[in-house]
């Protein structure tokens, strides 16, 4: 059984796939909760049994879907990113260039990263993990945060390999600034200059080789 703090016990399981509309509508209705949870207190006032009550579901039930908190999180952050691309698909692109799409999409979503701190604070945490039985969701949300970048750079037109190379190490620069300043290494003024920084990268002609 796994433990109340959400400890590794039942890490090597797999989680439960939802195979009915309430069945999807009660995962949704679990992460929904446990993103309020994690929001409000950060990881510590995540706990799984009282995760349970507040979704209004059996703990036997949480844990087939989630067989850990670190799956618990995974899926918020996959959840996200996969929310995010679908709202920029439908949106009209902000800025002329590439360099000011992606540094506006960057400098907003950090500006929501400082609204949640504790959540920031725990997704990055999660996305950080090593361990290989994590490494194809970790995977999953770094391909869903390139192709949305991606599509933010280019209007949804296509991508070539030296702006997708740009891209990543733009990422990578988002990344640092992100854990530098949840550390208290930096400030969020700092934060905000280094991405703004690595998206000089994006100057156009950008399919210039480096």
């Amino acid at each position: 059984m796994p433990d109340e703090d959400g400890g590794h016990v039942r890490e090597a399981m797999i989680p439960a796939i939802p195979s009915t509309q309430a069945q999807h509508d009660r995962r949704q209705r679990m992460l929904h909760v446990a993103t309020a949870m994690l929001a409000s207190g950060g990881e510590d006032a995540l706990q799984m049994k009282e995760l349970a009550d507040r979704a209004a579901v059996s703990l036997a039930t949480l844990y087939r879907y989630f067989p850990s908190k670190d799956h618990l999180l995974l899926a918020i952050v996959q959840g996200r990113y996969e929310s995010a691309l679908r709202r920029v698909a439908g949106e009209a692109p902000r800025g002329g260039t590439v360099q000011e799409r992606v540094t506006h999409h960057l400098l907003r979503e950090f500006r929501a990263e400082q609204r949640d701190q504790q959540l920031t604070a725990a997704l990055t945490r999660v996305l950080s993990d090593t361990r290989p039985e994590y490494a194809p969701v970790i995977a999953q949300v770094q391909q869903l945060r390139l192709q949305l970048v991606e599509h933010l750079a280019t209007a949804g037109a296509p991508v070539d390999e030296h702006l997708r190379r740009r891209l990543r190490i733009v990422i990578d620069v988002f990344g640092a600034a992100t854990r530098r300043w949840l550390a208290g290494v930096c400030s969020a003024a700092e934060a905000r200059f280094e991405i703004r920084v690595g998206c000089y990268l994006l100057r156009e002609p950008y399919g210039e080789a480096a």
